[in-house]
């Protein structure tokens, strides 16, 4: 088996710099709000539906499956789980977990995750602002968050809001087969 290397970009941001994100004008049919224990079927189906069926990280994704379910099954083991879901009437079309522990190399666990048919039209951004002052408001100073180059997210989500990248190596994702 080949293995083929995965480059990825990990991003920072100073959250006490941050200011106040802009004003998202969101559909009255849907809503951001913090995730409940019993979502996480639910959120992780968001999330793997988000990766596995996006052309730019369906193979990878194959690959890191099982570490993001684990982070994320990880995140709801607490009394209140670090994530926000984007709801559409009773429909879960987008989710983002984050770690709030000030040490962790990737605050956000999944990234903002939306499902296809529900892209393009700002919920991305608008996911990543608020995961950001949650971040904040939890007390950290600075947020990290890692994509693979190349991708929507690392061009055109993670440079708002003053998100600076660099090249990165995750010891755990950094090849793929």
């Amino acid at each position: 088996m080949s293995t083929k290397l995965i480059h990825w970009t990990r991003f920072a941001w100073d959250l006490e710099k941050l200011g106040e994100p802009p004003a998202f004008k969101m559909p009255v049919t849907c809503e951001v709000r913090p995730a409940t224990r019993r979502e996480l079927e639910n959120v992780q189906a968001v999330v793997a539906n988000s990766f596995a069926l996006d052309s730019d990280w369906a193979e990878t994704y194959r690959h890191i499956a099982a570490h993001i379910a684990r982070d994320i099954t990880e995140a709801f083991a607490s009394a209140s789980p670090t994530a926000l879901v984007l709801a559409h009437g009773p429909r879960l079309v987008g989710a983002t977990v984050y770690s709030a522990e000030p040490e962790a190399e990737n605050h956000l666990v999944s990234g903002p995750c939306v499902l296809l048919e529900y892209r393009n039209r700002g919920f991305g951004t608008d996911l990543l602002a608020r995961t950001l002052k949650v971040l904040r408001e939890a007390g950290l100073k600075r947020a990290h968050g890692v994509t693979k180059r190349g991708v929507p997210a690392e061009k055109f989500v993670y440079p708002k809001f003053n998100g600076e990248g660099e090249p990165h190596d995750p010891a755990d994702l950094a090849a793929a087969g």
